[in-house]
């Protein structure tokens, strides 16, 4: 066989292993070690403010950690409930306005059907058929919406009720094990230490500082792009005339940030919410505004990715779509991400996935 065409199939074998494996880790063993995971990051990052009061204030280790996990977690409990608490507030405020968004439902539903009807009436009369077809089949939709939202709505909350059980043992795993983990730290992380061969010790530093390097670029990309999302969307609702716009702009820029969501998450049910009261300018002007901030994301990420890690924007966008293909909308971040450890990488020597230009090689 060609020696050349033998290392193809290496690559291509160890391309698949690595794919397999990245999936199976995400799949069966991160839900595992998740908890511990955070709990590790948490006891880092405490791990100065413990060597303080311990060196400085002499408290014992054990309640130098103590004190600030329980700071660190009381900040992430007070912020998670004043999120919910105004999320509960917003959906009371929305109850309420629903018998007033329902009135305006019917007079709507006429209206889209008047259209309808107009377009047929004018439309040639071997497409009457097929639009009183689609009359028919939006006026069907219509009136099943609302049970479909209710079974939704019914399933959404039988799974959050499902999975509750497994959420707080989670989290109270993660809390206890902050605390455990921060207490031991110095041995945890010596006993770590230990297991890397002292030939290695000096490359793992290197990868490590590689490492937060390459977490550092990727949060000034996602900054960057979350500051063009904040600016399109404070323009827009300048324009639309839409009260503390900015603010509005601010949070939903925030939320799109969130792996999971988008600005989608703040936009769109404003339109349909818009749409159902009569203002259809306004329902428009957002779902316009959805659409441009969505392109200038797709089209900006890519670019700030490759510009930040020297990965082509073009491989940066189908990291982009074949996480969202294999892992839904938070592969779209998480697989950018890792083509962008796997460069690092491979132009670090620690692996060789690829052959670089002769000058990086050299």
């Amino acid at each position: 066989m060609d020696p050349k065409l033998g290392r193809g199939w290496r690559l291509v074998l160890w391309a698949l292993l690595a794919g397999v494996g990245t999936l199976l880790f995400f799949r069966y063993l991160l839900p595992c070690v998740l908890p511990f995971l955070l709990a590790f990051l948490t006891a880092a990052l405490c791990e100065p403010a413990v060597r303080f009061l311990s060196d400085k204030a002499h408290l014992r280790r054990g309640a130098a950690s103590a004190l600030c996990v329980l700071v660190i977690l009381s900040s992430l409990v007070g912020f998670f409930l004043l999120v919910v608490v105004r999320l509960i507030d917003e959906a009371v405020s929305l109850a309420a306005e629903l018998p007033r968004l329902a009135s305006g439902l019917p007079g709507l539903i006429e209206r889209i059907e008047g259209a309808f009807r107009r377009l047929s009436d004018a439309a040639p009369a071997s497409l009457r058929s097929y639009l009183d077809q689609a009359l028919r089949a939006l006026a069907d939709r219509a009136s099943q919406m609302p049970a479909s939202l209710s079974a939704w709505a019914l399933g959404k909350l039988s799974a959050a009720a499902a999975g509750a059980p497994k959420t707080v043992l989670s989290v109270a795993t993660y809390a206890i094990g902050s605390f455990f983990i921060s207490a031991g730290f110095p041995s945890i992380r010596s006993f770590l230490a230990r297991q890397i061969p002292p030939h290695a010790r000096a490359a793992a530093r290197q990868a490590k500082a590689d490492l937060v390097d390459s977490v550092g670029r990727w949060i000034r990309a996602e900054a960057a792009l979350l500051g063009v999302t904040f600016v399109e969307l404070t323009a827009a609702f300048l324009l639309m005339r839409v009260e503390y716009g900015a603010v509005i702009a601010l949070i939903t820029a925030l939320i799109d940030a969130l792996p999971v969501f988008g600005v989608g998450v703040v936009l769109l049910p404003w339109a349909g919410a818009s749409l159902l009261t009569g203002e259809v300018p306004r329902a428009a002007a957002l779902l316009a505004t959805y659409l441009v901030v969505t392109v200038v994301h797709q089209c900006l990420e890519p670019k700030l990715i490759g510009d930040q890690f020297g990965v082509a924007p073009a491989a940066a966008l189908f990291a982009m779509y074949a996480g969202f293909r294999l892992c839904g909308v938070a592969g779209m971040v998480l697989f950018p991400f890792l083509l962008m450890l796997l460069n690092q990488m491979n132009t670090k020597g620690y692996v060789k996935l690829w052959k670089l230009p002769e000058k990086q090689e050299k």
